[in-house]
């Protein structure tokens, strides 16, 4: 085949490229070797129309079941999917409510421990005595009549 068939040959057989189109068709009026090819090019293109369906695919009935489950088994398992499971999550929350029951346990009791360790109202007297006068003495005696109660 020439070279200036090839060069439009797909243009002319889509029935596109006017200028080259009768450049072409002159072409193969005087050429039979050209004229065979193109010939036997569109039987073949005419073949291959035959083969086409004109409905469409149909998958087979399990198709969308086994994407479905290659989908699901192919997925990355996260971090987040161990703990939000249902067995395990509950024994991470009790376990939780279990660590903030010891903690405010041991926060409460410290913290009673320090108010009973701290000064007696004798030690407040005594201490009032030798105080510097600065100190306001009815102050000091209504934080020792509110302690009693």
């Amino acid at each position: 085949m020439h070279s200036l068939i090839e060069d439009g040959l797909e243009d002319f057989l889509a029935g596109t490229g006017c200028r080259e189109r009768a450049r072409i068709e002159e072409h193969l009026k005087g050429c039979a070797e050209c004229r065979k090819e193109v010939d036997a090019i569109k039987e073949i293109s005419a073949l291959f129309k035959t083969l086409h369906s004109d409905d469409a695919p149909v998958p087979a009935p399990d198709f969308y079941a086994r994407v479905t489950y290659r989908i699901e088994r192919d997925r990355p398992v996260s971090f987040w999917s161990g703990i939000l499971e249902p067995v395990f999550g509950k024994r991470m929350a009790l376990a939780s409510l279990l660590v903030l029951a010891t903690l405010g346990t041991v926060l409460v009791s410290r913290e009673t421990e320090e108010y009973a360790t701290g000064p007696s109202p004798e030690m407040v007297m005594a201490v009032e005595k030798d105080a510097p006068v600065s100190i306001d003495r009815d102050q000091m005696l209504y934080t020792l009549v509110s302690h009693n109660q």
